[in-house]
């Protein structure tokens, strides 16, 4: 019975923690939410309380004075870009390394990514993007969004696909399979938890970058949310009311993402911890 009711108490106590920790998360994009309806007398005033009036002209205007619309739309495209084309070579790189070739000096290559930040190297990737003439340009980021993800990419899709069974690549071969089409018809749709979770990670990476973005975007045509969101901070005063609305446009697609895509991720994060 002491063994049972000490089993109930922790279990309370877990899950009273856990209700705190979520309530911790989720408030301070409620009152991103919350200001976004208000004007910055009322935020001053009350900054917790909840908004008198449901007036939307923040959100109209962020979209349009603001150009947050504008913005919104070329982070997606360069987040999504980046996605696909990391998720195609990552798989494939490690399918070839892992299943097909035995390259331990290019594995060890890959992995010295994780030794270097990918921001102490702005000035070489600036230089870099500069002279293959791809400033304000939409492809000079999202090759340097390739190349930061590359390393964890493979740290987690290594883990993974070191965990499928090698008989299935033997079966396919005695099938009179090749290598592209034992990884198009069996390894790709079985590492689908592993993409995800790479995909979202790159996401949310490529969407969040602010320090890549101010440097090789200078024009307005090319920048990107996070570079919007930062234009509404005003150099003697600011407009809080407007900043926490177009802060809202950058949170939601991060958020959505996510919820749709938790499971995979646990999955992919856990067989690659595990099987790694």
């Amino acid at each position: 019975m002491m063994y049972k009711a000490k089993k109930t108490i922790f279990s309370n106590i877990k899950k009273l923690f856990l209700i705190f920790y979520a309530l911790m998360s989720i408030l301070p994009f409620l009152w991103v939410l919350f200001s976004a309806f208000k004007d910055n007398t009322a935020i001053f005033a009350h900054p917790f309380s909840l908004p008198d009036t449901l007036s939307f002209d923040n959100f109209s205007r962020a979209l349009g004075s603001a150009n947050i619309a504008k913005y919104f739309f070329n982070s997606l495209a360069i987040s999504i870009s980046t996605v696909v084309l990391l998720t195609i070579i990552i798989s494939m790189a490690t399918y070839v390394l892992t299943r097909v070739i035995n390259a331990p000096a290019i594995v060890n290559y890959l992995m010295m990514g994780f030794m270097i930040p990918i921001h102490a190297l702005l000035i070489p990737n600036f230089l870099i993007v500069r002279n293959l003439g791809l400033m304000n340009n939409k492809i000079g980021l999202i090759l340097i969004y390739i190349a930061a993800n590359t390393s964890f990419s493979y740290f987690l899709m290594s883990g993974y696909m070191q965990g499928i069974p090698k008989a299935l690549d033997e079966a396919a071969t005695i099938d009179g399979a090749g290598y592209f089409r034992t990884y198009f018809s069996i390894i790709l749709p079985v590492s689908k938890a592993a993409i995800a979770t790479v995909g979202t990670f790159a996401f949310i990476n490529t969407w969040n970058d602010l320090l890549f973005a101010l440097v090789i975007n200078t024009k307005l045509e090319t920048m990107t949310i996070t570079q919007g969101i930062n234009n509404l901070r005003g150099y003697y005063s600011t407009d809080y009311g407007l900043l926490c609305a177009g802060l809202f446009f950058a949170v939601v697609p991060v958020v959505i993402m996510y919820v749709f895509l938790q499971e995979h991720v646990v999955k992919g994060m856990t067989a690659g911890a595990v099987k790694g």
